[in-house]
């Protein structure tokens, strides 16, 4: 079967190309951003696996030299092809937190501890390698090609998110976006182990201030309902506190995650509705759903909440 066009046009000189990996469910959910304007952006080349298919994205968009590459973050899905992608790409200036920059440089510890995390996931996701020191930026500090970075720590310490003229890139600082052909969407916090509620929460009121016409996620696709998007996002990570707190007092240990999970999901406006996704997709979004209900679960216990 031919490989569906992985390129879409959402708004003027601005592309989202979707990086399918050959996983069950992993269609339409690891997104890379070009932005063709006056200067040419990538955000996010996503993992080892798919930089092929990003690479033949970008010569058929007509791409043959990039002025920045930005980072969210350098999770693997996010960036674990960054050495790759750079043999097309040499000397292109990387833009990530200057916490990152160590690990791009020395990826061992990151691909050790991606494959801890993710087993076999890691492996499809492809190894990583280096990228060269002279090619990486601290966005704290970079202000070139109309970029403006927001040190935006929550769904990990070192995640950066960018405004290039009137799109906001997001990353995984306001959860993960779904849309569906019925015109409904879910959104899904994104909340790892460790998690700290305080950080996520200022993180998105950093964005909110941020005055943009497009909000773009990572996980998957963009909305031009934002600010309102974030604030939503925004209550749905005190929700989540709450609800998992309470079955956390009813019982810590017996099936506590599956409990969690329904629970969120009966209650949480943002996830209700009988979305059309394949098994495929529901087994995926939930070994997610369960490494979000971990990440609040370790910042509940740590703060010893009495809710």
């Amino acid at each position: 079967m031919a490989r569906k066009d992985p390129v879409r046009e959402v708004a003027p000189d601005l592309y989202l190309i979707s990086l399918d990996q050959d996983i069950p469910g992993f269609t339409a959910f690891i997104g890379s951003w070009l932005y063709k304007g006056e200067n040419t952006l990538l955000v996010d080349p996503g993992p080892a696996a798919t930089v092929p298919v990003l690479w033949d994205a970008l010569k058929t968009l007509g791409v043959r030299t990039l002025d920045a590459i930005l980072l969210t973050h350098i999770h693997i899905d996010h960036a674990g092809g960054m050495g790759d992608f750079m043999l097309r790409f040499p000397g292109t200036p990387v833009v990530c937190h200057h916490a990152a920059i160590p690990h791009l440089e020395a990826p061992l510890k990151l691909w050790e501890g991606s494959l801890k995390t993710l087993g076999d996931m890691a492996r499809a996701y492809g190894p990583i390698r280096a990228v060269p020191e002279a090619s990486l930026y601290d966005a704290a500090a970079f202000r070139e090609f109309g970029v403006t970075p927001i040190l935006t720590p929550g769904h990990a310490p070192h995640h950066v998110s960018y405004r290039v003229g009137p799109y906001l890139f997001a990353g995984e600082a306001g959860g993960v976006f779904m849309t569906f052909p019925d015109g409904t969407f879910r959104l899904r916090p994104a909340t790892p182990p460790r998690f700290f509620l305080e950080t996520s929460i200022k993180s998105i009121e950093s964005l909110i201030t941020v005055p943009h016409e497009l909000l773009c996620y990572a996980h998957f696709g963009a909305t031009r309902n934002s600010p309102e998007m974030l604030h939503r996002h925004k209550n749905q990570l005190f929700l989540w506190r709450d609800i998992i707190a309470a079955e956390l007092r009813m019982d810590p240990h017996n099936q506590i995650e599956d409990r969690c999970m329904a629970a969120l999901l009966e209650n949480d406006p943002l996830l209700s509705g009988d979305h059309p996704m394949s098994e495929a997709i529901h087994r995926r979004e939930r070994t997610f759903f369960h490494n979000s209900i971990r990440g609040f679960i370790g910042y509940i216990q740590d703060n010893d909440m009495k809710i």
